[in-house]
């Protein structure tokens, strides 16, 4: 009899901290942001978004992509760890201390510098646009991936973020996906973000696509950005399972067996799409451990992602237990 793993999910993520303010269109024109898009910004930006910035009515919280999925997943009762580089301001440490809050091990270099943070800006028709300052979160290197957490992980779980530019993040994550391979570890990968998976296109092909990963997640864009045309099934070249998360239309699950479709929730009234995506993931995550059925799993994942986009933040304080039987 195998034993159970001590984590269901090791993730590892640049260690952004979100900072969320809602904007009107207007505003985010005028910052130079496109809806959906993320940038990085320079000292010049950053002067300008401080213009825009009403402290008091800011939203802060860890995020990064991988580091949503977790606490979603955690919130659910799986057991997660964290592996990722903040710095020594309290931004580093609150993002530390706010994971362990919520039963998450953390597994953090702590480095002199400024911790990564993410301006979120909302606009009213729900959709997001970023303006991120990495900080020191990339300089995560291989020498510090623990090879007995990712031996003791049932799922690795990064995304495209992490691949993002030439940094010691890339190195470290890629060197996280050999030991995984070579203990065992299943791998799960989210396409994260169409821009980034254009650029980043190549490396990906020769880090991770050189074998098939187990989960490959996308939504629409992205996953017509990898494959080039809409032939979603297509993906399955690169991964045992595909999920495409359709926003409205709700999810679908590849196999080489077929596919799954499962209707989205309806919502009323749009707040706040950041997250959307992750917290499915994280219900998702719920059903494949509890070994439900696939379009269970998609429910399951529809149902979270339908309630978080009715608040602001990518992430819920919300414990649910036996999520499967109550939606």
């Amino acid at each position: 009899m195998t034993q159970e793993k001590k984590y269901q999910i090791t993730a590892i993520s640049d260690a952004l901290t979100d900072i969320i303010i809602e904007l009107d269109d207007e505003s985010i024109r005028k910052l130079g942001l496109k809806k959906g898009v993320s940038i990085v910004i320079d000292d010049a930006m950053f002067e300008r978004f401080r213009n825009v910035i009403d402290k008091d009515k800011m939203v802060v919280s860890p995020g990064g992509s991988p580091t949503n999925v977790i606490y979603g997943a955690s919130n659910l009762g799986l057991k997660c760890a964290f592996l990722g580089c903040v710095g020594n301001d309290d931004f580093g440490y609150d993002y530390i201390n706010n994971l362990r809050e919520n039963n998450i091990d953390t597994y953090i270099s702590i480095k002199k510098g400024d911790s990564g943070r993410c301006f979120t800006f909302i606009s009213p028709d729900g959709q997001r646009s970023f303006g991120i300052d990495f900080g020191i979160t990339k300089l995560l290197y291989p020498y510090e991936i623990l090879h007995s957490l990712i031996r003791d992980s049932e799922y690795l779980h990064f995304s495209a973020y992490e691949f993002r530019g030439n940094n010691p993040i890339n190195e470290a994550t890629g060197y996280a996906i050999e030991q995984a391979r070579k203990y065992g570890t299943k791998i799960s990968f989210d396409l994260g973000d169409s821009g980034v998976i254009l650029q980043a296109k190549d490396q990906l092909k020769e880090k991770l696509f050189n074998e098939k990963i187990d989960i490959l997640f996308a939504n629409e864009n992205e996953a017509e950005a990898l494959c080039g045309n809409r032939e979603f099934e297509s993906l399955l070249q690169y991964s045992k399972l595909v999920i495409v998360k359709l926003g409205s239309e709700g999810s679908i699950a590849y196999t080489p067996d077929g596919s799954v479709k499962e209707d989205a929730y309806k919502v009323e009234q749009v707040k706040d799409t950041n997250g959307a995506g992750d917290n499915f993931q994280a219900g998702f995550f719920y059903g494949l451990h509890k070994k439900l059925p696939l379009n269970t799993c998609l429910k399951i994942g529809n149902f979270l992602a339908s309630n978080i986009i009715k608040r602001i933040g990518a992430q819920s304080q919300v414990k649910i237990e036996g999520i499967e039987y109550i939606i």
